[in-house]
């Protein structure tokens, strides 16, 4: 059971369950990451505890989406899934799949900033919104040097000799694995993230940067999955070819759920925004009737409406020294209005 329960590596390609899903890494920079994902967590527990206790609950769904942006580390880095990313491709894959694509956006999801700054002090509350607003922070999360930097790294890690490197060199792979998720956040985070931020993305915009970066995406896959030499030399072509063939169907699957993500926070928006859309419509309107009578003196009859053109010439009107512009004030008639206008 030892050898299931504590694996640092894996002597061949071949994944067996037992190792997969029950081993874990035990080497020291694994278990320092263990212990920094669970104090993370905690942390995050007793900010939501903090809330409560003050009478402000927490989005569970949030909560949810954070322990399992952790788990999706905690399973890339220091599961048994881990002891294969060196002999096995589509393992490989599957890893970097997870800390760059699946656990920066429930970590956005998880809101880990609003938190910060809801349930800290407001010295915390200060700082935080400081890093998030400095100016350091916002030339990184650039959409468009964000998105350069995410296919990038993809394209750099699996296509060029920092694959090969990664394997032969653990310090290094660590290395990209925390480089990797770094990007991914700050990938993810305008599209999908709640927190506050330097740039906001309209909902369209984060739409089109998805089906921006799916070909390439999807290319990249093609292209492992076509190629007539191992991506490494401890690997087999066959090993590389289902590695390509694995990183497109992740990929294409991640970014399916990403769109229905944000096809449903664009929803929710339209719903909270409607309303408060009506009232300022409603506001501007009675404005624009209060200023015409104003600058005319009549009253208007209940449901008739000023054109905006009319106004604008009363106004001008008035500035030009034409006393109070008093006269016949056209109006609209409303649309169940019947008969014509007198």
């Amino acid at each position: 059971m030892t050898g299931v329960l504590a694996y640092a590596g894996a002597p061949s390609s071949v994944v067996h369950a037992g190792v997969l899903l029950a081993g874990f890494q035990t080497g020291a920079l694994s278990l320092c990451t263990d212990a920094l994902l669970c104090s993370t967590l905690g942390l995050y527990l007793y900010g939501v505890r903090r809330l409560a206790r003050r009478g402000r609950p927490w989005p569970s769904a949030s909560s949810l989406a954070f322990g399992l942006g952790l788990f999706s580390i905690f399973v890339a880095v220091g599961s048994g899934l881990a002891a294969y990313d060196d002999a096995n491709v589509t393992m490989h894959v599957v890893q970097h799949v997870l800390l760059m694509m699946v656990a920066p956006p429930l970590l956005a999801l998880g809101k880990p900033v609003t938190l910060l700054v809801q349930a800290g002090s407001r010295k915390v509350q200060v700082v935080a919104l400081r890093v998030v607003n400095s100016g350091p922070i916002a030339w990184l999360s650039f959409p468009a040097l964000a998105w350069i930097l995410y296919i990038g790294s993809m394209y750099a890690f699996f296509t060029t000799a920092i694959y090969t490197l990664s394997v032969h060199h653990p310090l290094f792979h660590d290395a990209t694995h925390l480089e990797g998720f770094l990007v991914g956040y700050l990938y993810w985070q305008p599209l999908v993230g709640l927190d506050p931020s330097r740039w906001k993305m309209a909902y369209p915009i984060r739409i089109a940067t998805l089906f921006l970066g799916m070909p390439w995406e999807a290319f990249l896959g093609v292209t492992l999955m076509s190629s007539s030499r191992p991506i490494t030399a401890i690997n087999s072509v066959a090993g590389t070819k289902t590695g390509g063939e694995t990183f497109w169907i992740l990929a294409m699957l991640v970014n399916g759920l990403a769109l229905g993500v944000i096809a449903r926070q664009w929803f929710r928006h339209l719903e909270r925004e409607g309303p408060r859309e009506d009232r300022r419509l409603l506001a501007s309107s009675a404005a624009d009737e209060a200023r015409a009578r104003e600058l005319v003196g009549e009253e208007l009859p209940d449901g008739w409406s000023v054109p905006w053109w009319r106004i604008a010439e009363l106004e001008q009107a008035r500035s030009a020294g034409a006393g109070s512009a008093r006269g016949t004030l056209p109006v609209t008639e409303p649309p169940d209005a019947r008969g014509s206008v007198g």
